[in-house]
């Protein structure tokens, strides 16, 4: 008798870690998107226009190392003033391996959200401005740049736009794990929560 209910009571605690209420749920935490995109395992989709993304910036470091994985990033073209700012960050991009440093993400996030609305810059100030940000990390500006190198910032937005057609994505900061779910960022509470769904999503073998 005692033999026969030892495996029903370990095929029942299976069942409750299966339940756990920690593990996010679909319609929840995160949907599936419904046309795969083509993308690297983690994305975050932002903009540096985007005052939401800008105070992600300082959080990703910490979602990465509790989710135990790397963030891709992708900027939005939603319209003509996303795709300069694309630009922008794409131009930093491609001459560091797709990684910019705190610092200058920083400084672009500056650039795009503190000077936009100021009328009583010019057109050249701002030029001079953004030009010297890039040198300051000894990088070309958007204004400097070779042909070649322009060629790789229109395929990174040609690329950008064509994620977030396929994944649906009307708002930023969203998290895209592979390629297929998109994590709903304001039904988390905290940074661990966040790191929570996006290191089980990670984990999720392709349906």
């Amino acid at each position: 008798m005692f033999k026969s209910i030892v495996p029903l009571f370990i095929a029942l605690l299976a069942l409750v870690g299966c339940n756990d209420a920690s593990t996010p749920k679909e319609g929840d935490k995160y949907k599936v998107v419904a046309e795969a995109a083509d993308a690297a395992p983690v994305v975050e989709v932002f903009s540096l226009a985007c005052g939401h993304c800008r105070s992600m910036e300082t959080m990703l470091p910490e979602i990465k190392k509790i989710a135990g994985v790397e963030i891709d990033k992708v900027h939005v073209t939603f319209n003509q003033s996303a795709q300069v700012a694309a630009y922008i960050f794409y131009t930093a991009a491609i001459q560091t391996n797709g990684a910019p440093e705190p610092a200058l993400m920083e400084a672009l996030f500056a650039y795009v959200q503190d000077t936009s609305d100021t009328v009583t810059i010019t057109e050249e100030e701002r030029k001079s401005q953004l030009t010297g940000i890039f040198k300051t990390y000894n990088l070309a500006s958007p204004y400097e740049l070779t042909e070649d190198q322009h060629k790789q910032i229109y395929q990174k937005l040609s690329e950008a736009e064509q994620l977030v057609s396929s994944a649906e994505i009307a708002s930023v900061p969203a998290f895209l794990v592979q390629g297929k779910y998109l994590v709903e960022s304001s039904a988390h509470e905290s940074i661990e929560d966040m790191a929570n769904t996006i290191s089980y999503l990670s984990k999720l073998e392709s349906k």
